[in-house]
């Protein structure tokens, strides 16, 4: 199992996020290191799974936009397996924010997660702490700068969020944690029968 590792420029992330862009969300904080993890012929769902379960940096706190009917299979599934979730409705979106205690919660969350980042909703995790929050900001769309609620990561030290890319094809990870600073170190916290392979992407 192979996945594909490589460093995003920093200039990805503007003052302003733009609909459609890379980063369709604000971004308080520092993040030295965006890394894009992809793999072709892997499951990036499985290697997200195995992964999260070999940093165990429980617990994890995850926000995912939702569609009205799926709203309650979700709640009797998080219900039923005691994770802790709050329902939050922001002008036409509704938002699910779960606090994901142990590995066991996060295979139960991550299949939503998933699904939603691969139909262009907005789904991301974050280790060990809360970092995200609800506000409304300028976001520049295709009739000009707009303010709008959207979802805002707050970076502090020692932080890292993962957000699922457009149609689910991969994951990028945000962080000023050292662990994510090289490609090394990114691979040799992957589980045992997982390879990484660096790859380098223009600027």
């Amino acid at each position: 199992m192979d996945i594909e590792v490589g460093f995003l420029s920093k200039s990805y992330i503007g003052d302003i996020p733009s609909w459609g862009g890379l980063f369709p969300f604000g971004i308080d904080g520092d993040a030295p290191y965006i890394v894009e993890y992809e793999g072709h012929d892997v499951d990036i769902e499985t290697f997200i799974n195995k992964w999260m379960k070999e940093l165990n940096s429980f617990p994890i706190y995850a926000l995912f936009t939702y569609i009205s009917y799926d709203a309650e299979e979700i709640g009797n599934v998080f219900s039923s397996a005691n994770i802790e979730y709050v329902k939050l409705k922001v002008d036409r979106e509704t938002f699910i924010k779960a606090k994901i205690e142990d590995y066991t919660h996060f295979k139960v969350v991550m299949p939503f997660l998933y699904s939603q980042g691969s139909m262009n909703c907005f789904a991301a995790w974050s280790l060990s702490e809360d970092l995200f929050s609800l506000e409304k900001r300028d976001m520049k769309t295709l009739f000009g700068r707009k303010k709008v609620q959207m979802p805002i990561v707050t970076l502090r030290k020692d932080c890292t969020v993962f957000w699922i890319f457009y149609d689910g094809a991969s994951v990028v990870s945000l962080s000023n944690d050292d662990l994510f600073s090289s490609t090394n170190s990114i691979i040799s916290s992957f589980p045992q029968n997982i390879k990484g392979a660096e790859v380098e992407y223009e600027d």
